[in-house]
């Protein structure tokens, strides 16, 4: 059994829902701009957000994004360009956060960073599931030309971090898969039918 199917069926048989709900919290120097391909809007002025996201695998695209005030009074916004964090199986119930790793300290290291952030997804226990770094020609313009309607028309390139380098996922991302495997082989026989059955209609 693939360990996307046996991920998905684990989260469809035994949950009360197929699309579960997990809480994902970013701090203010994240900004979530897509999940799953979907537009994110949020107001420039933010402290730490929470999210809701449906359970399972998400692709979760942000920015680095840092306001500096300097001893002149002046200031610069440090923005980086799109890192798409492909998260492992999210669990039901679960709180997870995002986080930048290898933080700048000031200034003129974020300068170098925001060209290749490296975000990182904790889990409530404080574990790392996955790093990923960013892209040094990461697409810098997420939407084109502003479209007044509720849904807008999004190429996959506009909307996938280009070339970035290959997520790093931990013995704890792992583990949490490899759990979902045995909870598919435990399945009875009409528990799996079940998620078979659900799983064409989703195709059709």
């Amino acid at each position: 059994m693939d360990l996307g199917i046996a991920a998905t069926a684990a989260v469809f048989l035994f949950s009360t829902s197929a699309f579960s709900a997990v809480t994902v919290t970013v701090p203010e120097e994240i900004k979530i701009v897509a999940i799953n391909d979907q537009e994110v809007k949020s107001g420039f002025l933010r402290s730490n957000q929470a999210y809701t996201l449906n359970a399972g695998v998400n692709a979760i695209s942000v920015r680095y994004n840092e306001f500096f005030q300097h001893s002149d009074n002046s200031h610069d916004i440090l923005k980086s360009g799109v890192v798409t964090v492909k998260t492992p199986e999210l669990i039901e119930g679960e709180t997870y956060r995002l986080a930048l790793m290898s933080a700048p300290k000031d200034f003129d290291a974020a300068q170098k960073y925001k060209d290749q952030p490296i975000i990182g997804l904790y889990d409530a226990k404080n574990q790392l599931l996955v790093q990923q770094t960013g892209a040094k020609d990461a697409v810098k313009t997420w939407f084109g030309n502003h479209v007044l309607t509720k849904k807008v028309d999004m190429t996959t390139q506009a909307m996938t971090a280009v070339n970035q380098p290959a997520a790093v996922y931990t013995q704890s991302a792992e583990l949490n898969n490899q759990q979902l495997i045995q909870l598919w082989q435990k399945a009875s026989k009409a528990e799996r039918q079940k998620f078979m059955t659900w799983l064409a209609e989703q195709a059709n």
